[in-house]
């Protein structure tokens, strides 16, 4: 016998041997029976023993690390104040984010067209038709995006500001 059919040879009977009992099974407990294993549930595959009530994506410490990203809590009156600027923001923005791209100066235009003073007011651009907003409103940050590609989507929300100390305008990095 040559080399290369011994070793053939021997490969084939060690994959029988290792094989056998994986596909024949290695007890004798059938599905339904009550053996020592009834009533277990093993975890979730993936499912983190860490995971802190509203976690996040359910990482570790995820409160923890986000922390510097924490604002301030409003009042009710803020509340109901923040919500009805959030309600004016997405109405007035609607018609200049319809169907077209809209430049930093038209959106500080339109948002200054609201009553909003213009030192109250930073825009952005984030990627070629997106632009984003803060309006400062003291203890109330209305923020939010405009997006020409998708049907005019005008999104904003209030909050308060940022704990960090960086007002309405949010901290980059954190520990």
């Amino acid at each position: 016998m040559t080399s290369a059919r011994r070793t053939a040879k021997a490969l084939a009977t060690a994959s029988v041997l290792l094989l056998t009992p994986a596909l024949a099974g290695c007890g004798t407990e059938r599905a339904g029976d009550a053996g020592p294993g009834a009533g277990y549930s093993s975890p979730a595959v993936g499912a983190s023993p860490y995971v802190e009530p509203d976690a996040g994506d359910g990482a570790p410490h995820y409160r923890e690390n986000h922390a510097f990203q924490s604002t301030a809590e409003l009042s009710p009156a803020d509340r109901a104040k923040g919500d009805a600027e959030v309600k004016k923001v997405e109405t007035g923005l609607a018609g200049i984010a319809e169907g077209r791209k809209t430049t930093e100066s038209q959106l500080h235009e339109a948002l200054a067209g609201l009553g909003y003073g213009p030192e109250t007011i930073s825009t952005g651009t984030f990627g070629p038709h997106r632009n984003t907003f803060i309006i400062d409103l003291g203890p109330i940050c209305v923020e939010g995006a405009l997006d020409g590609m998708v049907n005019g989507l005008v999104k904003a929300e209030a909050h308060g500001r940022y704990l960090e100390g960086t007002g309405c305008v949010k901290p980059v990095g954190g520990h």
